[in-house]
């Protein structure tokens, strides 16, 4: 039974991917949090885990949207350098963190960006215009980025999306977008979690490489492919107000699915 949910949310999240920039972040965590709840390293493993199949699914992901041009590559060059850097901080913090501290930080962050994106006209309704970050501030959105989504294995996405709302751009560009900002991310904090999960040997079956579920990411990464071109096709069709009103419906799962 574990394995067909694994194909089930394999296809859901390069669905998820490709449609919101998510990278199965929102989806594997609450899952692989639920399936090895009894590691007292339960969420150290979701995240890690999470943020390895990130590589898979955004590189696919990033694929697909530059087929479909939807990916202004102008804007990820110097704050994906910066998301970079700062993942590497973000992974060895939560390493360090207590497994409940990382689960409920992971509650607190995403219900503020809910706030964030419910209070904030221009995150539902598009701007008429666009506006690009000065330098000084792409490098302490990037850092920032990089820190929070690799502690907390949510990808760029939670805080790309939003934030290229408020520079105007749509939902298609913004969503196409977080996926290459998103890399960075996934590269270097999976490695920092293979590192630090081998120095604390927390399962020996072997089913593990680091703090990475090896199963988990395996089913879920070759699913994905299966989500990825359905999401794309799909972010070309909806409207921009529908997406940007899914994107924050998903958010509410994502915390829901964390704290039953």
């Amino acid at each position: 039974m574990e394995y067909f949910i694994l194909v089930f949310f394999g296809v859901l999240t390069g669905m998820t991917a490709s449609l919101f920039g998510f990278g199965g972040g929102f989806v594997i965590v609450p899952l692989i949090y639920h399936m090895v709840g009894n590691n007292p390293h339960a969420m150290q493993i979701a995240v890690a885990t999470s943020t390895s199949i990130m590589i898979i699914n955004s590189i696919n992901a990033i694929y697909r949207h530059n087929r479909a041009g939807n990916i202004l590559w102008s804007w990820v060059t110097p704050i994906a350098y910066f998301i970079g850097i700062g993942s590497i901080f973000g992974a060895a913090l939560a390493s360090h963190l207590g497994d409940k501290v990382v689960k409920y930080t992971f509650v607190a962050y995403i219900s503020y960006v809910i706030y964030d994106c419910l209070t904030k006209k221009e995150f539902i309704q598009q701007k008429a215009s666009s506006k690009t970050l000065s330098t000084q501030q792409k490098i302490w959105n990037g850092l920032g980025i990089g820190i929070i989504a690799s502690a907390l294995g949510v990808g760029g996405s939670v805080l790309t999306v939003p934030l290229m709302r408020k520079l105007g751009l749509s939902m298609k560009h913004a969503v196409a977008l977080a996926n290459p900002l998103s890399l960075p991310v996934a590269i270097i904090a999976t490695i920092i979690y293979i590192i630090l999960g081998e120095k604390t040997n927390i399962n020996p079956d072997h089913m593990y490489l680091g703090f990475i579920y090896l199963p988990g990411v395996i089913i879920l990464s070759i699913c994905g492919f299966i989500g990825v071109p359905i999401g794309t096709h799909l972010a070309g069709k909806i409207s921009d107000q529908l997406h940007a009103k899914i994107y924050i419906g998903l958010l509410f799962i994502a915390i829901l699915s964390i704290l039953v």
